[in-house]
């Protein structure tokens, strides 16, 4: 029974992340999202008790797993050059294979839409930034890094990823692209010793 459970909070979750990012928040019905997981609305209820919780349950799911996969890069035994720029292929893979995610990672941290439910992007964001900020912290450590504050330039290294990310989801062919090796060469400028 719980298989069956499961499996319908996932149904719903992909039906309703489609149908939030072509639509955005506001536009998106629970009856478009029901009709297009081919559940009910108690059905929808049920599970989630509301569009709201919907979309928090979606994006925390999201993050989740954005914080593992950096935590474990951040683990691995590499340099930490090395590890950011797994980190960055892997924030723009994910943007190939899974845009309506990253579209909806990006709506709420940037509040595109004002009708969004509040959710605590700093609190379901932070372990990422972290491991980003030890993988940096490492580096000084090594001194391979200069010494800086490692929480404020692993935000600066997220903020250059997504404005790549932003190019590739906007289709923006007309300008040039980065790829991962530059978005990091160009972060390790300031930082990296010489």
């Amino acid at each position: 029974m719980k298989g069956s459970a499961d499996n319908t909070k996932k149904v719903l979750m992909k039906s309703a992340l489609r149908v939030f990012t072509e639509k955005g928040f506001a536009g998106a019905s629970t009856r478009e999202i029901v009709e297009a997981s081919g559940v009910t609305k108690p059905t929808l209820y049920y599970h989630f008790g509301s569009k709201d919780n919907l979309y928090r349950s979606i994006l925390e799911e999201i993050f989740e797993r954005f914080n593992r996969e950096i935590a474990r890069i951040a683990a691995e035994d590499l340099p930490p050059r090395n590890k950011l720029l797994k980190v960055t292929r892997f924030y723009l893979d994910h943007c190939h294979e899974s845009p309506r995610e990253v579209k909806l990672i990006l709506m709420a941290i940037y509040r595109g839409d004002s009708s969004l439910p509040d959710i605590d992007i700093g609190t379901v964001g932070r372990p990422a930034i972290e491991s980003i900020a030890e993988i940096i912290r490492n580096g000084e450590q090594a001194g391979a890094f200069k010494e800086g504050e490692p929480i404020q330039l692993s935000l600066q290294l997220i903020g250059m990823i997504h404005i790549q990310i932003l190019l590739l989801l906007n289709d923006e062919s007309n300008l040039p692209l980065s790829r991962p090796e530059e978005i990091v060469a160009t972060f390790l400028e300031g930082i990296e010793r010489r």
